[in-house]
């Protein structure tokens, strides 16, 4: 891997100055984000400005413990563990164990096991099959196998997430489920209402993420009908509402109807460009996940360039736009990200980001780290020193590090 590791997941960024907007400003703010005017404004934000110190956690790395490709999607949080996949580790990186095992038996899945959280003092995965697992990971007997369920074509493929009590079941892009505990239905709630044919729809044609956590709330949010909600335990309450309607928006259209798009280009007489799939995608613009913090909502958006490689093209970055809560305003960050002048480092790894209670974290892996600090002490610039020394103690083919970069309050 010669790139910083493919996070999808997600995102970055935040608000440059400590603006405090007087009592009629707040008074005059609403819970509309205006994302049309966020994509014209375009601000350079300093790392320093919106956080105060960092932290590393390197994976503990052994024969049994090393870790194939870590994303953003993969990398999940509770108090008591941080998770890649079905990987589970301690807030110091000791790797504690793997949930669920690939196989044919009642308790395991024929796919494997690769989104696992904790409550209640029990680990839930989902895959093929809702299974639980007892504290120290070793499957209680509580199973719903979905391949045998009325809801298979929903809950097989669905995004899932805790919704406090309950879990959220995403069968897009119509309807939420709420799932119990003992895998039972208790719930649903419409999302969105159109006419679809499954059969036309692929998860990549514009989505990774619907589901990140603020504090002790599940936000969902749903790209076509530009809702921000909360998911709490049978209901979806809506939190924001996102004004995108700008002409370069990726469309509904081109959303419900990405494979059978596919299909029909490779039939297309004459360049790329004349195909109904590059007219529809390409330089449009997606949302691909939201996250909350106090004081900031993170946009993680891409302009689309279909194939773009393969047509001489540059492929598009990631980019975040940011709302700041306090005056009602969004902007678009610039550059590639954050100006960091806190870690020492050329960027802060952009765009391979997320948050968690009020930290942005990354993960690199140790040759691509030291790599960095080389490049960055070779242009003089001067590297964290903790970072120095935790790059002199790791071994380049050890498991990769999470770096936590500490919002301010």
């Amino acid at each position: 891997m010669k790139h910083f590791i493919s996070l999808i997941s997600f995102l970055l960024l935040v608000s440059c100055t400590g603006r405090t907007p007087n009592s009629t400003d707040i008074a005059e703010i609403s819970n509309i984000i205006d994302l049309d005017s966020g994509l014209k404004n375009m601000q350079t934000v300093r790392l320093s400005e919106i956080a105060d110190s960092v932290t590393f956690i390197p994976f503990e790395t052994s024969s049994r413990r090393s870790l194939f490709g870590v994303s953003i999607s993969g990398i999940r949080f509770s108090p008591s563990y941080i998770f890649n996949n079905n990987a589970y580790f301690d807030w110091n990186g000791n790797f504690c164990g793997r949930i669920g095992s690939r196989g044919n038996g009642p308790l395991e899945e024929p796919e494997g096991v690769y989104t696992v959280f904790f409550s209640d003092n029990h680990f839930y995965s989902k895959g093929g099959k809702f299974i639980e697992y007892d504290s120290t990971g070793k499957p209680t007997g509580k199973a719903r196998n979905l391949y045998n369920s009325q809801y298979e074509g929903t809950f097989l493929y669905a995004e899932f997430f805790p919704a406090e009590d309950n879990f959220a079941v995403y069968d897009f892009p119509n309807t939420m489920y709420f799932v119990n505990k003992d895998f039972e239905t208790v719930a649903s709630r419409p999302v969105f209402e159109v006419d679809f044919n499954p059969t036309n729809y692929t998860s990549s044609s514009h989505r990774t993420n619907c589901f990140s956590t603020y504090k002790d709330h599940t936000l969902f949010y749903n790209f076509i009908n530009d809702t921000i909600y909360y998911a709490q335990n049978a209901a979806l309450e809506p939190k924001w509402i996102v004004r995108f309607n700008n002409p370069a928006r990726l469309s509904t259209e081109a959303i419900l109807n990405y494979r059978r798009l596919v299909g029909e280009s490779r039939f297309v007489v004459g360049p790329f460009e004349n195909s109904e799939w590059a007219k529809l995608m390409d330089n449009k613009h997606v949302v691909n996940a939201v996250y909350e913090t106090d004081s900031y909502l993170f946009f993680r958006m891409t302009e689309i360039i279909l194939l773009a490689e393969r047509r001489g093209k540059k492929p598009s970055e990631p980019y975040i736009v940011c709302y700041e809560k306090a005056t009602g305003t969004t902007f678009r960050i610039a550059g590639s990200g954050f100006v960091d002048d806190l870690l020492g480092l050329d960027d802060f790894f952009y765009p391979a980001l997320g948050f968690y209670d009020e930290k942005i974290f990354t993960a690199v892996w140790p040759y691509e780290l030291q790599d960095k600090i080389k490049e960055s002490k070779a242009k003089g610039r001067e590297v964290h020193p903790q970072l120095l020394a935790l790059s002199q103690r790791i071994q380049p083919d050890d498991n990769p590090i999470l770096i936590f970069v500490h919002l301010k309050k």
